[in-house]
Protein backbone atom coordinates (compact mmCIF):
# COMPACT_ATOMS: atom_id res chain seq x y z
CA UNK A 1 0.00 0.00 0.00
CA UNK A 2 1.14 3.72 -0.46
CA UNK A 3 0.32 5.98 1.97
CA UNK A 4 0.84 9.91 1.26
CA UNK A 5 2.75 12.21 3.64
CA UNK A 6 4.81 15.67 3.40
CA UNK A 7 8.37 15.64 5.03
CA UNK A 8 10.33 19.01 6.58
CA UNK A 9 13.74 19.63 5.13
CA UNK A 10 15.88 17.98 2.12
CA UNK A 11 17.77 14.97 2.38
CA UNK A 12 20.32 17.01 0.05
CA UNK A 13 21.15 19.54 2.80
CA UNK A 14 20.55 16.89 5.98
CA UNK A 15 23.43 18.60 7.62
CA UNK A 16 22.80 22.09 7.44
CA UNK A 17 22.57 24.07 10.86
CA UNK A 18 19.72 26.80 9.06
CA UNK A 19 17.59 26.58 6.29
CA UNK A 20 14.40 27.42 5.19
CA UNK A 21 11.61 27.32 2.09
CA UNK A 22 9.68 28.94 -0.44
CA UNK A 23 6.91 28.87 1.90
CA UNK A 24 9.03 30.61 4.89
CA UNK A 25 10.55 33.03 2.73
CA UNK A 26 7.89 34.40 1.04
CA UNK A 27 6.35 35.06 5.04
CA UNK A 28 9.43 36.49 6.07
CA UNK A 29 9.26 39.01 2.82
CA UNK A 30 6.08 40.17 3.92
CA UNK A 31 3.42 41.91 2.01
CA UNK A 32 4.99 45.03 -0.41
CA UNK A 33 5.61 46.79 -3.35
CA UNK A 34 7.16 43.46 -5.06
CA UNK A 35 3.77 41.93 -4.40
CA UNK A 36 1.67 44.56 -5.78
CA UNK A 37 3.65 44.70 -8.66
CA UNK A 38 2.73 41.26 -9.66
CA UNK A 39 -1.30 42.38 -8.42
CA UNK A 40 -1.40 44.90 -11.14
CA UNK A 41 -0.02 42.57 -13.90
CA UNK A 42 -2.08 39.60 -12.96
CA UNK A 43 -4.93 41.59 -12.57
CA UNK A 44 -4.39 43.46 -16.25
CA UNK A 45 -4.74 40.34 -17.63
CA UNK A 46 -7.68 39.34 -15.85
CA UNK A 47 -9.44 42.86 -16.86
CA UNK A 48 -8.52 41.60 -20.24
CA UNK A 49 -10.09 38.50 -19.94
CA UNK A 50 -13.06 39.71 -18.54
CA UNK A 51 -13.55 42.02 -21.45
CA UNK A 52 -13.66 39.02 -23.60
CA UNK A 53 -16.12 37.53 -21.65
CA UNK A 54 -18.60 40.09 -21.31
CA UNK A 55 -18.35 40.85 -24.95
CA UNK A 56 -20.36 38.04 -26.27
CA UNK A 57 -22.98 38.77 -24.06
CA UNK A 58 -23.20 42.60 -25.88
CA UNK A 59 -22.34 41.03 -29.71
CA UNK A 60 -24.93 38.44 -29.47
CA UNK A 61 -28.30 40.42 -30.17
CA UNK A 62 -25.86 42.70 -32.74
CA UNK A 63 -24.52 40.04 -34.56
CA UNK A 64 -28.33 37.73 -34.48
CA UNK A 65 -29.69 41.09 -36.86
CA UNK A 66 -26.01 41.85 -38.70
CA UNK A 67 -26.08 37.90 -39.81
CA UNK A 68 -29.63 36.53 -39.52
CA UNK A 69 -28.87 34.03 -36.82
CA UNK A 70 -30.71 31.53 -35.23
CA UNK A 71 -30.63 31.12 -31.61
CA UNK A 72 -28.65 28.05 -32.10
CA UNK A 73 -26.34 29.87 -34.46
CA UNK A 74 -26.10 32.92 -31.55
CA UNK A 75 -25.49 30.44 -28.61
CA UNK A 76 -22.57 28.47 -31.04
CA UNK A 77 -20.28 31.86 -31.69
CA UNK A 78 -20.02 31.51 -27.56
CA UNK A 79 -19.75 27.79 -27.19
CA UNK A 80 -16.65 27.51 -29.30
CA UNK A 81 -15.05 30.30 -27.51
CA UNK A 82 -15.54 27.89 -23.96
CA UNK A 83 -14.46 24.63 -26.33
CA UNK A 84 -11.14 26.65 -26.94
CA UNK A 85 -10.41 27.28 -23.48
CA UNK A 86 -11.80 23.61 -22.21
CA UNK A 87 -9.62 21.77 -24.32
CA UNK A 88 -6.30 23.49 -23.83
CA UNK A 89 -6.90 24.70 -20.19
CA UNK A 90 -5.30 21.53 -19.26
CA UNK A 91 -2.72 21.83 -22.06
CA UNK A 92 -1.72 25.12 -20.36
CA UNK A 93 -2.00 23.64 -17.41
CA UNK A 94 0.64 21.10 -17.91
CA UNK A 95 3.18 23.60 -19.79
CA UNK A 96 3.03 26.08 -16.89
CA UNK A 97 4.32 23.52 -14.27
CA UNK A 98 6.67 22.20 -17.39
CA UNK A 99 8.22 25.79 -18.62
CA UNK A 100 7.15 28.06 -15.91
CA UNK A 101 4.01 30.33 -15.08
CA UNK A 102 5.67 33.67 -17.06
CA UNK A 103 6.44 32.48 -20.14
CA UNK A 104 3.30 30.11 -20.41
CA UNK A 105 1.33 33.70 -19.82
CA UNK A 106 3.61 35.88 -22.68
CA UNK A 107 2.18 32.92 -24.93
CA UNK A 108 -1.76 33.24 -23.78
CA UNK A 109 -1.81 37.30 -24.16
CA UNK A 110 0.00 37.19 -27.08
CA UNK A 111 -2.64 34.33 -28.41
CA UNK A 112 -5.83 36.24 -27.35
CA UNK A 113 -4.91 39.93 -28.32
CA UNK A 114 -3.57 38.47 -31.75
CA UNK A 115 -6.60 36.72 -32.95
CA UNK A 116 -9.18 39.01 -31.08
CA UNK A 117 -7.73 41.73 -33.05
CA UNK A 118 -8.71 39.32 -36.19
CA UNK A 119 -12.35 38.76 -35.21
CA UNK A 120 -12.90 42.56 -36.05
CA UNK A 121 -12.03 41.84 -39.84
CA UNK A 122 -14.31 38.38 -39.91
CA UNK A 123 -16.15 38.24 -43.39
CA UNK A 124 -18.40 35.85 -42.40
CA UNK A 125 -20.04 34.06 -39.32
CA UNK A 126 -17.89 30.72 -40.09
CA UNK A 127 -14.72 32.52 -39.79
CA UNK A 128 -16.40 34.50 -36.11
CA UNK A 129 -16.23 30.87 -35.25
CA UNK A 130 -13.22 29.58 -35.96
CA UNK A 131 -11.26 33.03 -34.57
CA UNK A 132 -13.33 33.39 -31.51
CA UNK A 133 -12.31 29.85 -30.80
CA UNK A 134 -8.73 30.24 -31.14
CA UNK A 135 -9.26 33.59 -28.58
CA UNK A 136 -10.31 30.95 -26.44
CA UNK A 137 -7.46 28.53 -26.72
CA UNK A 138 -5.39 31.92 -25.56
CA UNK A 139 -7.53 32.34 -22.86
CA UNK A 140 -7.57 28.81 -21.11
CA UNK A 141 -4.23 30.15 -20.00
CA UNK A 142 -5.16 32.71 -18.01
CA UNK A 143 -5.12 31.81 -14.91
CA UNK A 144 -1.15 31.44 -15.06
CA UNK A 145 -1.63 34.50 -13.82
CA UNK A 146 -3.70 33.70 -10.66
CA UNK A 147 -1.19 31.05 -10.14
CA UNK A 148 1.68 33.50 -10.32
CA UNK A 149 0.10 36.09 -7.80
CA UNK A 150 -0.87 33.09 -4.92
CA UNK A 151 2.65 31.78 -5.20
CA UNK A 152 4.56 35.13 -4.15
CA UNK A 153 1.95 35.94 -1.48
CA UNK A 154 2.63 35.36 2.13
CA UNK A 155 -0.26 33.34 3.69
CA UNK A 156 -1.44 35.45 6.33
CA UNK A 157 -2.61 37.67 3.32
CA UNK A 158 -3.17 35.28 0.24
CA UNK A 159 -6.97 35.14 0.72
CA UNK A 160 -7.62 39.11 0.66
CA UNK A 161 -5.32 39.90 -1.23
CA UNK A 162 -6.96 37.37 -3.87
CA UNK A 163 -10.03 38.00 -3.28
CA UNK A 164 -9.08 41.72 -4.18
CA UNK A 165 -7.78 40.85 -7.16
CA UNK A 166 -11.43 40.30 -8.32
CA UNK A 167 -11.94 44.80 -8.50
CA UNK A 168 -10.09 43.90 -11.82
CA UNK A 169 -12.67 41.29 -13.32
CA UNK A 170 -15.78 43.22 -12.15
CA UNK A 171 -14.14 46.70 -13.29
CA UNK A 172 -12.99 44.59 -16.72
CA UNK A 173 -16.90 43.82 -17.31
CA UNK A 174 -17.90 47.34 -16.26
CA UNK A 175 -15.53 48.84 -18.75
CA UNK A 176 -16.92 46.38 -21.72
CA UNK A 177 -21.08 47.39 -21.34
CA UNK A 178 -19.93 51.29 -20.90
CA UNK A 179 -17.66 50.55 -24.08
CA UNK A 180 -20.72 48.35 -25.75
CA UNK A 181 -23.12 51.58 -25.18
CA UNK A 182 -21.00 54.02 -27.05
CA UNK A 183 -19.22 51.98 -29.85
CA UNK A 184 -22.04 50.05 -31.44
CA UNK A 185 -24.29 52.36 -32.18
CA UNK A 186 -21.96 55.04 -33.23
CA UNK A 187 -19.29 53.02 -35.31
CA UNK A 188 -20.53 49.58 -34.89
CA UNK A 189 -19.69 46.07 -33.76
CA UNK A 190 -16.32 45.39 -35.12
CA UNK A 191 -14.46 48.51 -33.49
CA UNK A 192 -15.79 46.95 -30.74
CA UNK A 193 -14.18 43.63 -30.97
CA UNK A 194 -11.01 45.44 -31.87
CA UNK A 195 -10.59 47.98 -28.79
CA UNK A 196 -11.83 44.79 -26.47
CA UNK A 197 -8.59 42.91 -28.22
CA UNK A 198 -6.12 45.92 -27.75
CA UNK A 199 -5.63 46.00 -23.60
CA UNK A 200 -4.81 42.21 -23.08
CA UNK A 201 -1.52 43.33 -25.84
CA UNK A 202 -0.36 45.75 -24.09
CA UNK A 203 0.08 42.93 -21.12
CA UNK A 204 2.83 41.62 -22.81
CA UNK A 205 5.60 43.92 -22.30
CA UNK A 206 4.97 44.30 -18.77
CA UNK A 207 5.58 40.63 -18.29
CA UNK A 208 9.07 41.23 -18.59
CA UNK A 209 9.61 43.10 -15.58
CA UNK A 210 7.90 40.10 -13.04
CA UNK A 211 9.78 37.20 -11.93
CA UNK A 212 9.17 33.68 -12.67
CA UNK A 213 7.82 31.94 -9.67
CA UNK A 214 10.21 30.82 -6.87
CA UNK A 215 8.03 27.99 -5.64
CA UNK A 216 8.51 26.74 -9.38
CA UNK A 217 11.92 27.06 -9.64
CA UNK A 218 12.47 25.40 -6.29
CA UNK A 219 10.13 22.54 -7.69
CA UNK A 220 11.81 22.21 -10.78
CA UNK A 221 15.06 21.99 -8.82
CA UNK A 222 16.20 25.62 -9.85
CA UNK A 223 17.58 27.10 -6.50
CA UNK A 224 19.89 29.91 -7.65
CA UNK A 225 17.08 31.49 -9.38
CA UNK A 226 14.90 30.83 -6.92
CA UNK A 227 17.27 32.96 -4.62
CA UNK A 228 17.96 35.41 -6.38
CA UNK A 229 14.03 36.09 -7.50
CA UNK A 230 13.80 36.19 -3.49
CA UNK A 231 16.49 38.51 -2.07
CA UNK A 232 15.02 40.57 -5.40
CA UNK A 233 11.61 40.03 -3.74
CA UNK A 234 13.21 40.97 -0.30
CA UNK A 235 15.09 43.97 -1.64
CA UNK A 236 11.88 45.65 -2.82
CA UNK A 237 9.99 45.25 0.28
CA UNK A 238 13.26 46.60 2.37
CA UNK A 239 13.18 43.39 4.21
CA UNK A 240 15.31 40.23 4.55
CA UNK A 241 15.13 36.83 4.06
CA UNK A 242 15.57 33.80 6.95
CA UNK A 243 19.32 33.14 7.55
CA UNK A 244 20.38 29.62 5.63
CA UNK A 245 19.84 27.78 2.91
CA UNK A 246 17.41 27.66 0.84
CA UNK A 247 15.77 24.09 0.69
CA UNK A 248 12.58 21.70 -0.67
CA UNK A 249 9.79 21.38 1.66
CA UNK A 250 9.53 17.94 1.05
CA UNK A 251 11.25 15.14 -1.33
CA UNK A 252 11.41 16.37 -4.92
CA UNK A 253 8.62 14.93 -7.47
CA UNK A 254 8.51 15.29 -11.11
CA UNK A 255 6.32 18.60 -11.52
CA UNK A 256 3.25 18.84 -13.87
CA UNK A 257 2.30 14.81 -13.43
CA UNK A 258 -1.53 14.52 -13.94
CA UNK A 259 -1.42 11.41 -11.59
CA UNK A 260 -0.62 12.87 -9.07
CA UNK A 261 -4.22 14.52 -9.28
CA UNK A 262 -5.45 11.45 -8.40
CA UNK A 263 -3.35 10.30 -5.64
CA UNK A 264 -4.75 8.97 -2.56
CA UNK A 265 -5.07 12.63 -0.75
CA UNK A 266 -6.39 14.62 -3.47
CA UNK A 267 -8.74 11.73 -5.83
CA UNK A 268 -11.72 13.04 -3.67
CA UNK A 269 -10.97 16.32 -4.09
CA UNK A 270 -10.42 16.84 -7.97
CA UNK A 271 -13.29 15.35 -8.01
CA UNK A 272 -15.75 17.44 -6.37
CA UNK A 273 -13.57 20.23 -7.46
CA UNK A 274 -14.39 19.48 -11.16
CA UNK A 275 -18.31 19.22 -10.30
CA UNK A 276 -17.37 22.75 -8.47
CA UNK A 277 -15.73 24.10 -11.40
CA UNK A 278 -18.32 23.02 -13.56
CA UNK A 279 -21.60 24.89 -12.10
CA UNK A 280 -19.71 28.09 -10.90
CA UNK A 281 -18.58 28.43 -14.34
CA UNK A 282 -22.25 27.22 -15.76
CA UNK A 283 -23.89 29.74 -13.16
CA UNK A 284 -21.63 32.77 -13.98
CA UNK A 285 -21.61 32.67 -17.72
CA UNK A 286 -25.22 31.96 -17.40
CA UNK A 287 -26.06 35.08 -15.98
CA UNK A 288 -23.52 36.96 -18.07
CA UNK A 289 -25.87 35.97 -21.65
CA UNK A 290 -28.81 35.46 -19.50
CA UNK A 291 -28.89 39.35 -18.72
CA UNK A 292 -29.20 40.58 -22.59
CA UNK A 293 -31.24 37.75 -23.66
CA UNK A 294 -33.83 38.09 -20.47
CA UNK A 295 -34.30 41.72 -21.46
CA UNK A 296 -34.30 41.14 -25.25
CA UNK A 297 -37.22 38.55 -24.83
CA UNK A 298 -38.93 41.41 -22.60
CA UNK A 299 -38.02 44.05 -25.07
CA UNK A 300 -39.98 41.75 -28.00
CA UNK A 301 -42.72 40.70 -25.61
CA UNK A 302 -43.72 44.38 -25.26
CA UNK A 303 -42.75 45.48 -28.63
CA UNK A 304 -44.61 42.22 -30.25
CA UNK A 305 -41.79 42.40 -33.31
CA UNK A 306 -39.51 39.71 -34.12
CA UNK A 307 -36.17 38.68 -32.39
CA UNK A 308 -34.17 40.93 -34.38
CA UNK A 309 -33.80 43.54 -31.21
CA UNK A 310 -31.01 46.10 -30.40
CA UNK A 311 -29.95 46.31 -26.56
CA UNK A 312 -31.46 49.84 -25.78
CA UNK A 313 -29.84 52.58 -23.52
CA UNK A 314 -32.41 51.46 -20.95
CA UNK A 315 -30.94 48.18 -21.53
CA UNK A 316 -27.60 48.88 -21.04
CA UNK A 317 -28.74 50.54 -18.08
CA UNK A 318 -29.90 47.84 -16.30
CA UNK A 319 -26.36 45.74 -17.09
CA UNK A 320 -24.57 48.39 -16.04
CA UNK A 321 -26.11 47.90 -12.47
CA UNK A 322 -26.36 44.44 -12.31
CA UNK A 323 -22.63 44.45 -13.45
CA UNK A 324 -22.10 46.32 -10.21
CA UNK A 325 -23.10 43.22 -7.95
CA UNK A 326 -20.07 41.99 -8.78
CA UNK A 327 -18.14 44.40 -6.55
CA UNK A 328 -20.27 42.78 -3.95
CA UNK A 329 -18.12 39.93 -3.68
CA UNK A 330 -15.42 41.62 -2.26
CA UNK A 331 -16.51 42.61 1.37
CA UNK A 332 -18.53 39.26 1.21
CA UNK A 333 -15.90 36.91 0.59
CA UNK A 334 -13.27 39.29 2.99
CA UNK A 335 -15.33 38.96 6.03
CA UNK A 336 -16.02 35.31 5.12
CA UNK A 337 -13.66 33.22 3.57
CA UNK A 338 -11.02 33.56 6.94
CA UNK A 339 -13.96 33.63 9.49
CA UNK A 340 -15.80 30.86 8.47
CA UNK A 341 -13.56 29.07 6.33
CA UNK A 342 -12.91 28.46 2.61
CA UNK A 343 -15.50 25.40 2.32
CA UNK A 344 -18.68 27.32 4.53
CA UNK A 345 -18.14 30.63 2.18
CA UNK A 346 -18.65 28.74 -1.18
CA UNK A 347 -21.22 26.72 0.14
CA UNK A 348 -23.09 29.86 0.93
CA UNK A 349 -22.14 31.38 -2.43
CA UNK A 350 -23.35 28.79 -3.99
CA UNK A 351 -26.79 28.85 -2.00
CA UNK A 352 -27.58 32.40 -2.75
CA UNK A 353 -26.41 32.35 -6.22
CA UNK A 354 -28.99 29.58 -6.54
CA UNK A 355 -31.85 31.11 -4.85
CA UNK A 356 -32.09 34.78 -6.83
CA UNK A 357 -31.74 32.85 -10.28
CA UNK A 358 -34.66 31.18 -9.49
CA UNK A 359 -36.08 33.97 -8.73
CA UNK A 360 -35.67 35.75 -11.84
CA UNK A 361 -38.56 34.00 -13.32
CA UNK A 362 -41.16 35.70 -11.77
CA UNK A 363 -42.69 38.46 -13.55
CA UNK A 364 -41.30 41.85 -11.61
CA UNK A 365 -40.96 45.50 -11.97
CA UNK A 366 -37.51 46.49 -14.01
CA UNK A 367 -36.56 47.65 -11.05
CA UNK A 368 -36.88 44.45 -9.24
CA UNK A 369 -35.47 42.46 -11.93
CA UNK A 370 -32.71 44.22 -11.87
CA UNK A 371 -32.12 43.63 -7.90
CA UNK A 372 -32.59 40.18 -8.72
CA UNK A 373 -29.41 40.08 -11.94
CA UNK A 374 -27.33 42.28 -9.65
CA UNK A 375 -27.63 39.45 -6.77
CA UNK A 376 -26.85 37.00 -9.28
CA UNK A 377 -24.24 37.95 -10.42
CA UNK A 378 -22.56 39.63 -7.15
CA UNK A 379 -22.75 35.77 -5.65
CA UNK A 380 -21.90 33.99 -8.88
CA UNK A 381 -18.47 36.33 -8.98
CA UNK A 382 -18.06 35.49 -5.66
CA UNK A 383 -18.21 31.79 -6.12
CA UNK A 384 -15.96 32.23 -8.68
CA UNK A 385 -13.29 34.19 -6.75
CA UNK A 386 -13.70 31.73 -4.33
CA UNK A 387 -12.94 28.45 -6.44
CA UNK A 388 -9.88 30.22 -7.78
CA UNK A 389 -8.31 30.70 -3.98
CA UNK A 390 -9.34 27.47 -2.40
CA UNK A 391 -7.92 25.32 -6.02
CA UNK A 392 -4.74 27.60 -5.85
CA UNK A 393 -4.30 26.71 -2.14
CA UNK A 394 -5.54 22.61 -1.98
CA UNK A 395 -3.01 21.66 -4.58
CA UNK A 396 1.36 21.78 -4.00
CA UNK A 397 3.17 23.48 -5.97
CA UNK A 398 4.22 20.94 -8.35
CA UNK A 399 0.71 20.05 -9.69
CA UNK A 400 -0.68 23.56 -9.07
CA UNK A 401 -1.28 24.76 -12.41
CA UNK A 402 -2.12 21.36 -14.16
CA UNK A 403 -4.50 20.83 -10.99
CA UNK A 404 -5.93 24.16 -11.63
CA UNK A 405 -5.75 23.97 -15.55
CA UNK A 406 -7.53 20.23 -15.29
CA UNK A 407 -10.71 21.95 -13.16
CA UNK A 408 -10.96 25.17 -15.12
CA UNK A 409 -11.85 22.62 -18.12
CA UNK A 410 -14.27 21.12 -16.49
CA UNK A 411 -15.71 25.04 -16.38
CA UNK A 412 -15.11 25.24 -19.92
CA UNK A 413 -17.43 21.92 -20.60
CA UNK A 414 -20.21 24.08 -18.19
CA UNK A 415 -19.76 27.31 -19.71
CA UNK A 416 -20.01 25.22 -23.48
CA UNK A 417 -23.35 24.29 -22.34
CA UNK A 418 -24.46 27.24 -20.43
CA UNK A 419 -25.08 29.06 -23.76
CA UNK A 420 -27.63 26.37 -24.90
CA UNK A 421 -29.84 26.84 -21.75
CA UNK A 422 -28.88 30.97 -21.79
CA UNK A 423 -29.60 31.69 -25.25
CA UNK A 424 -32.03 28.62 -26.48
CA UNK A 425 -33.99 27.08 -23.99
CA UNK A 426 -34.54 30.81 -22.14
CA UNK A 427 -35.58 31.96 -25.22
CA UNK A 428 -38.30 29.31 -25.39
CA UNK A 429 -39.28 29.59 -21.15
CA UNK A 430 -37.44 31.48 -18.89
CA UNK A 431 -39.04 29.20 -16.02
CA UNK A 432 -37.35 26.65 -17.46
CA UNK A 433 -33.80 27.70 -17.70
CA UNK A 434 -33.96 29.64 -14.29
CA UNK A 435 -35.05 26.05 -12.85
CA UNK A 436 -31.89 24.54 -14.29
CA UNK A 437 -29.56 27.45 -13.02
CA UNK A 438 -31.41 26.89 -9.33
CA UNK A 439 -30.97 23.30 -8.90
CA UNK A 440 -27.41 22.98 -10.38
CA UNK A 441 -26.35 25.72 -8.48
CA UNK A 442 -27.90 24.15 -4.74
CA UNK A 443 -26.39 20.91 -5.55
CA UNK A 444 -22.93 22.13 -5.90
CA UNK A 445 -23.47 24.27 -2.98
CA UNK A 446 -23.53 20.78 -1.17
CA UNK A 447 -20.67 19.96 -2.96
CA UNK A 448 -18.61 23.02 -1.36
CA UNK A 449 -19.74 22.21 1.77
CA UNK A 450 -18.80 18.60 2.45
CA UNK A 451 -15.50 19.37 0.51
CA UNK A 452 -12.70 17.29 2.40
CA UNK A 453 -9.63 19.57 2.79
CA UNK A 454 -10.21 22.99 4.70
CA UNK A 455 -7.60 25.47 3.46
CA UNK A 456 -8.05 27.71 6.03
CA UNK A 457 -4.61 28.51 7.83
CA UNK A 458 -3.00 25.85 6.04
CA UNK A 459 0.33 26.23 4.59
CA UNK A 460 0.84 25.69 0.72
CA UNK A 461 2.16 22.29 -0.17
CA UNK A 462 5.31 22.51 -2.45
CA UNK A 463 4.79 19.32 -3.72
CA UNK A 464 3.37 15.37 -3.31
CA UNK A 465 5.57 12.83 -1.41
CA UNK A 466 4.58 8.79 -1.15
CA UNK A 467 5.36 6.24 1.13
CA UNK A 468 5.13 2.80 0.91
CA UNK A 469 4.44 1.17 4.08
CA UNK A 470 3.69 -2.76 5.41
Amino acid sequence: MQKMRYTDGDPDHADSDKTFTVEEAVDCIGLGCFQWRIFIVSGLITAADALEMLLLAVLSPVLRCSFGLTDFQVALITTVVFCGMGTFAPIWGIVGDKIGRKSTLVNVTLCIGYFGLLTAASPNYIWILILRGMVGVGMGGSPQGFTLLAEYLPSKNRAKVLIFSQIFWAAGSMFEILLAALVIPTIGWRWLLAFSAIPVLTVVPLLWFIPESARYLVATGQYDKALRNLNYAAKVNKSKLPEGRLVKSQVQTETGRVRDLFSREYLRSTLQLWMLWFGTAFAYYGMVLASAEILRVENEKNSHSCKCNYLTSEDYKTMIISTLGEFICLPVNMLLIDCIGRRLTGSLNLAGTGIFFLLLQLSVPRWLLTTFMFAVRGFSSATFNWIYIYSSEVYPTSVRTVGMGMASAWARVGAMITPFVAQVVLAASVTAATWVYGLICLSCAAVAFFLPIETKGRPMPQTVVYDSFQ
